[in-house]
């Protein structure tokens, strides 16, 4: 069921009716005082020219003059003519008001015609006042002009304005509620989609729109996040799986170890306890492998930085390779000390002696070494090195480049992996290449100073 109507899609439609109501209602506020203010230039140019025009024929004639010009006095305009002590001489129409002329400060005075606007008054706010003389008596000529149609006219429109605005509002409401839900439909297409999609499907992708908009971005970039998770999953998966597999064999060797002895009625012998105690290590070494590589999964390791002498270490797993195998093992390790995890450098060197030392032919060799900005370590063997292709995936979990080697040749496949994680730890990194021998050469470079660790 669709959601976007109480969500999104409402208040989109909501924020467009205050859009389009609030320009709308300025508008009418502003048309209309700009309605009004042209009707009342309209009323002072009529005003101005009826008392102009009466102030002319006063001025030839007398204040009798009035009635030869009354013809051009427009409808809602009165005209008084006042003489100098302020009494009423004429008036057009005859029963107009006679209040006299105006003696307080006008509100304009322009080429002699003084404008005021009469407050509280809606029929006849506007008083033009023109002097002239005539007979050398001085005479006030008054037109008064009433704003009734004008304010009638502006009220009918701003009515008619104010009328359209909801259907104005009302239609603009109607266009962005169907734009906005075309607009949200690939929203929720890929909503849908998504609630489908589960751990057991997650090689299924949420539907990207033939438009490259934002939505079409964003549907891309949840696919891809789906493609990362897939593969995690994938790689998950293929650890449980293996890491099953890989403690089952020496639980099954120490189980039928037990068995025999059981059977047999006496105590295990020497060679049975020996055999049980390499499947025990190798477990242990198992389980203490995958313990690390799951804290570096979930938290990153802890480096508890110390002064570590590379060398020192180096010519440690040298002599212990010279001692528990046939192999010549050559040392090159000249005073190297970075700040680092004694521990699990150690680890580092271990592994990468042992697993040279699995694949020597006779040969193996550790060097140590300086430069400008890091320590580096290399460890070779003469046996066959490993290929181009596989040099990538060397140090991925599980894996064992020649898998028709039995288990304790090949190791457990966690060794190269485990390496690869505390050197990372670490600030470094790793490379495989091919030595001068033709066997594997793994690099490691460290760095001097203390590294945080992922």
């Amino acid at each position: 069921m669709t959601r976007f109507p109480s969500g999104i899609r409402a208040r989109l439609t909501a924020l467009t009716a205050i859009v389009v109501a609030i320009p709308l209602l300025l508008g009418v506020v502003v048309i209309a005082n700009l309605l009004q203010r042209s009707l009342n230039g309209s009323l002072e140019r009529a005003a101005t020219s009826t008392a102009t025009t009466v102030a002319a024929a006063v001025q030839r004639s007398g204040p009798t003059g009035l009635r030869a010009v009354t013809a051009t006095v427009p409808p809602g305009t009165e005209v008084q003519v006042y003489n100098d002590p302020g009494n009423l001489v004429a008036a057009y129409p005859s029963d107009s008001d006679a209040d006299g002329p105006i003696s307080s400060d006008p509100g304009r005075v322009i080429q002699g015609a003084k404008y005021y606007w009469l407050p509280g008054d809606v029929e006849t706010p506007l008083v033009v006042q023109i002097s002239t003389t005539y007979g050398g008596e001085r005479y006030s000529v008054v037109a008064s002009a009433s704003q009734g149609s004008q304010h009638e006219a502006v009220s009918t429109a701003a009515k008619v304005l104010l009328a359209a605005i909801p259907f104005l509002v009302g239609g603009a409401m109607i266009l962005a509620w169907i734009l906005t839900g075309r607009t949200l439909r690939p929203v929720e297409a890929i909503r849908e989609q998504a609630e489908l999609i589960t751990a057991r499907n997650l090689t299924d992708r949420l539907p990207v729109g033939p438009i490259q908009d934002e939505v079409a971005t964003l549907a891309e970039t949840m696919n891809r996040m789906l493609a990362r998770l897939e593969v995690a999953q994938s790689s998950q998966q293929r650890f449980v799986a293996d890491a099953s597999h890989e403690l089952r064999s020496p639980v099954a060797t120490l189980q039928a170890a037990l068995e025999i002895a059981e059977h047999a009625g006496r105590a295990p012998g020497v060679e049975t306890i020996a055999l049980m105690s390499r499947e025990a290590e190798r477990l242990n070494e198992l389980i203490d492998g995958l313990l690390l590589l799951t804290r570096s999964d979930s938290s990153g390791l802890v480096i508890r930085h110390r002064d570590v002498d590379l060398d020192d270490l180096a010519r440690g797993h040298g002599a212990r390779l010279r001692a528990t195998t046939g192999h010549t093992v050559q040392i090159d390790a000249p005073p190297v000390r970075i700040v680092g995890d004694t521990e699990k450098l150690d680890r580092v060197l271990r592994n990468l002696t042992d697993n040279a030392a699995r694949h020597a032919t006779s040969w193996v060799g550790i060097r140590t070494g300086a430069e400008l900005s890091h320590a580096f370590l290399v460890v070779e063997d003469d046996g066959a090195g490993i290929a181009g292709a596989d040099r990538a995936r060397v140090f991925q979990r599980f894996v064992r480049l020649d898998e028709s080697r039995n288990r304790e040749i090949g190791g457990s496949g966690l060794g190269l992996a485990i390496v690869s994680e505390i050197v990372q730890a670490h600030g470094g990194t790793i490379r495989v290449g091919q030595g001068a021998r033709g066997g594997a050469q793994f690099t490691v470079t460290l760095p001097y100073a203390p590294v945080v660790s992922r």
